[in-house]
């Protein structure tokens, strides 16, 4: 009798591995899963597309936070324009040498900031008073750029000086182009980071 239950015992812990083997890989959900591969300059073309997704992408790291190696930064072809990767979950913090590199990193696309309406007039005050007090440089309708002494009359050409407000300017006409009363500003959870060694 008792090699009857250890016969039985034996075939029923049979029958549960194979129950529970990988039958060629049916049951590996990233092969169930279709995660897009795309370019950082795709990417930032409409990021709309992959809220709240999984992507993978590659790109040159441009900045790694020093501080807290919680975030960087990475580029396609135009190296101003960047996109935000912040470390997801409990992965490690980003090495500061990975500046630089090229990357390939999976992720999943996380609303990061709301610009509105609002955020546009603090930031135009911020401008202001720092225009006021002397701190940045404003270009009159020429082009010259002068500081609020300039206002005064004292003028200080520069004919390399942007606008100050030409950022809040931009973003408040893609907010109008947009139809919504604000714009999002997406990032990169990220889940898997590798350096593309060359």
């Amino acid at each position: 009798m008792k090699r009857y239950y250890f016969l039985l015992t034996i075939i029923t812990l049979i029958s549960i591995a194979f129950s529970c083997s990988d039958k060629g890989n049916n049951n590996n959900p990233a092969e169930k899963v279709n995660i897009p591969v795309v370019t950082v300059d795709e990417f930032l073309d409409s990021p709309d597309q992959f809220f709240n997704k999984e992507v993978k992408l590659t790109g040159t790291v441009s900045h790694v936070c020093k501080h807290s190696g919680k975030k960087m930064f990475i580029f396609g072809k135009d190296p101003k324009a960047t996109l935000k990767i912040n470390v997801g979950g409990n992965a490690p913090k980003f090495a500061i040498e990975l500046a630089g590199s090229d990357v390939e990193i999976q992720g999943k696309v996380v609303e990061d900031a709301r610009i509105d309406e609002q955020y546009l007039q603090e930031w135009e005050n911020d401008i202001k008073t720092a225009v006021d007090d002397g701190s940045i440089k404003v270009c009159t309708e020429e082009g010259d750029a002068m500081t609020s002494q300039g206002k005064k009359g004292v003028e200080i050409s520069d004919k390399n000086s942007e606008d100050p407000y030409k950022d809040v300017k931009e973003m408040r006409l893609r907010m109008q182009e947009s139809g919504k009363s604000y714009l999002s500003v997406y990032a990169l959870n990220c889940i898997m980071l590798k350096e593309i060694k060359k």
